[in-house]
């Protein structure tokens, strides 16, 4: 049946009930007012009802009335639609990428980077989830020269931030030097650019010991002062306690997504819908600022939290980090963990617990002028 949401204009509510019985006219969810009711009706009734009082159609939920005002209405439907697929397209082309950076030249090579990655002008916006994975990709490729890489999104354009891998320089290339020890330990390796080397492999040495001399001499005469270079490393040992949890907690994303609107406004934000996703990382796009006003579309990517066990090599990884951590240690390219004995370890619910003696290969030299 179908059903219509009317008003009835009449001052007796009585009679009314009265007349709609005997005409066997029904009425649902029956308003009453001063002078009018609110009711639903029988379609196939609202002749019979209209012949005796004065009444308006609220709304017509019949499927033929949809299709009528449906038609009505075509031009502006379709240009609604239109408008918004366009608005929609348009707020998701690129226009620009600006690189928050003065080094002009590693400017040039990430632009390079990201045009292979397709960020760059007049493509359309990456999602969250893949823009995450490049990021991480460039972070991974050029670890030499990135510390720290963000790609925001905001509005038609992408905010490039990043932080640059700084180089320590100690190299002195004019006058008298020698290359001394920074700290103490057990050499390693000895690579001689310029000097007299006075160090040898395994051998002990204290802070402030010379490793390379600048200072040259030949059967007990000096000859000449230079200013020697070079890298030594030596072996340092750290006794380490670390915990490890026996699981961790690893995000993978559903590929569920959902849209969201906030308004920010006098420093607070108003989200329009209540999302319906448990667990989920959100990306921010401005579409309007306007008078200290914002409206954001908020795209809202899903995940779970699976719980996994560490595989050995991954255990390995995580040993490694938590020694670098615990240690303070700041590794170089060319320094690392040459060696790892467990001196005790213990498993207690869902942690492990180990005690190691660690072997690491540091660069212990440094150049001083005398």
């Amino acid at each position: 049946m179908n059903n219509l949401l009317i008003k009835i204009y009449c001052n007796d509510i009585d009679t009314l009930i009265k007349i709609t019985f005997y005409y066997h006219i029904k009425l649902y969810n029956i308003k009453i007012y001063k002078d009018f009711i609110i009711c639903n009706i029988i379609k196939d009734d609202l002749e019979n009802i209209k012949k005796i009082y004065k009444i308006d159609i609220l709304n017509d939920s019949t499927f033929k009335n949809l299709l009528i005002k449906i038609k009505n209405n075509i031009n502006n439907i379709i240009f609604f639609i239109l408008g918004s697929i366009l608005f929609i397209f348009l707020s998701n082309v690129i226009v620009n990428v600006n690189i928050q950076s003065n080094n002009k030249e590693l400017v040039k090579e990430l632009t390079k980077i990201l045009d292979q990655y397709d960020i760059k002008r007049l493509t359309l916006k990456k999602d969250f989830i893949k823009i995450k994975e490049i990021k991480e990709k460039i972070l991974n490729d050029y670890k030499d020269k990135l510390e720290w890489l963000e790609i925001e999104s905001i509005g038609m354009t992408y905010n490039i931030k990043l932080e640059e891998r700084k180089k320590e320089n100690n190299n002195i290339s004019e006058g008298k030097c020698n290359v001394i020890a920074s700290s103490d330990g057990m050499i390693s390796k000895i690579i001689s650019n310029k000097g007299i080397v006075m160090a040898k492999n395994n051998q002990i040495v204290h802070e402030n010991d010379i490793l390379i001399t600048g200072h040259i001499t030949l059967n007990e005469e000096e000859k000449a002062d230079v200013c020697a270079s070079g890298k030594v490393y030596a072996e340092k040992w750290y006794n380490v306690s670390i915990e490890i949890p026996t699981t961790y907690l690893k995000k993978r994303y559903t590929g569920k997504k959902r849209n969201n609107i906030i308004i920010e406004y006098d420093n607070r934000d108003y989200k329009i819908f209540k999302s319906r996703l448990k667990k989920y990382d959100s990306d921010y796009n401005e579409i309007i600022s306007l008078l200290g006003k914002k409206i954001i579309l908020v795209k809202e990517y899903e995940y779970v939290e699976d719980i996994l066990e560490y595989s050995d090599e991954e255990l390995e990884k995580k040993i490694n980090d938590m020694v670098t951590e615990k240690l303070n240690l700041s590794l170089k390219e060319d320094e690392k963990i040459l060696q790892k004995n467990t001196l005790k370890k213990e498993v207690n619910d869902s942690k492990i617990n180990i005690e190691l003696f660690v072997t690491v290969e540091k660069l212990i030299s440094k150049q001083v002028t005398y």
